[in-house]
């Protein structure tokens, strides 16, 4: 899985390349979710940052549901505050992507950390 997910990256076509990889703390698949993020960096020889840390218990709700609902679900659910992140831009890690509003909190936090650009890289979109 890795080979074919740096061969999805070889073909990004990079304004700027990032300096650093993140990931989203998964509840489903952890492991699957660390070690890619993990291996994305050493085949990058990019920095891994860790994941961001879940904010009392991590986002609620289950897949479905209004827009409104699924945001208020993940709304300030993660933090960066124990990221060393750099002024550069940051690949963010996860297994996959439904509503895209945990993306876009978790690239929020990572900005409001100091990243200049965040980029989602998920292994599968629902919905």
């Amino acid at each position: 899985m890795l080979d074919a997910c740096v061969r999805v990256l070889a073909e990004w076509g990079w304004a700027e390349r990032p300096v650093a990889v993140a990931s989203v703390p998964s509840r489903s698949r952890p492991q699957l979710v660390d070690s890619l993020a993990r291996g994305l960096a050493g085949v990058g020889r990019l920095h891994y940052l860790g994941a961001l840390e879940p904010v009392d218990g991590g986002p609620t709700g289950a897949p479905g549901g209004n827009s409104a609902f699924r945001l208020a679900g993940v709304w300030n659910r993660f933090s960066a505050a124990g990221l060393d992140v750099p002024a550069g831009g940051v690949l963010l890690v996860d297994d996959q992507a439904d509503s895209r509003w945990t993306l876009t909190v978790a690239a929020r936090e990572l900005r409001r950390a100091g990243a200049s650009d965040v980029l989602p890289f998920v292994l599968a979109l629902r919905g």
